[in-house]
């Protein structure tokens, strides 16, 4: 019998939870709820649920367009340091929210990317998005403070990375 995902499971009641004490404050609340849930989903202008979708199509296209030959030599176990530098650069100038980038990032890992890589890759996209640096940080906290918080980020990816794999293969390696 497959294994049921707490993380759904604990969405799932949290859900009915809320739907139950929206009822009861005002019966309507539930159906207005279902239209402004179906309105994120679907509206054409946020369209969530297509952005998903398509994202997790291009995940799966991506396993099996990478040639895992290629990727364990940029971003495998066998690259080392460099993989995991090469994804910290990735990582860094990968644009968009999480909603497409961890479709990406699991089709690199079932493409054979290693997880010291992957990590490395997940780090930097969080501290060193170059969209958002220039988008948002830069414009809004002035150079002083952009520069500053990029400096002190700049070798946190990689440091999680080698981490990440070091710990990755202590606890999920074979003797």
């Amino acid at each position: 019998m497959p294994m049921v995902n707490p993380m759904v499971v604990g969405f799932a009641v949290a859900t009915v939870l809320l739907y139950i004490v929206g009822y009861v404050k005002d019966p309507g609340n539930v159906s207005k709820a279902v239209r402004e849930t179906l309105d994120l989903l679907f509206n054409p202008s946020q369209g969530f649920a297509y952005i998903v979708v398509a994202a997790f199509f291009l995940a799966g296209m991506l396993s099996i367009l990478l040639p895992s030959e290629v990727i364990a030599a940029y971003l495998g176990r066998e690259a080392g340091m460099k993989g995991i530098l090469i994804g910290t650069a990735a990582g860094a100038v990968t644009p968009g929210g999480p909603f497409l980038f961890f479709p990406i990032l699991l089709g690199l890992y079932k493409a054979g990317a290693s997880v010291g890589a992957l990590i490395a890759y997940i780090s930097a996209w969080a501290l060193l998005a170059v969209h958002r640096i220039l988008t948002w940080e830069f414009p809004l906290m002035g150079l002083e403070f952009a520069a500053s918080r990029v400096l002190v980020s700049l070798a946190i990816p990689v440091i999680l990375g080698v981490a990440g794999q070091y710990i990755h293969d202590l606890l999920f390696s074979g003797p």
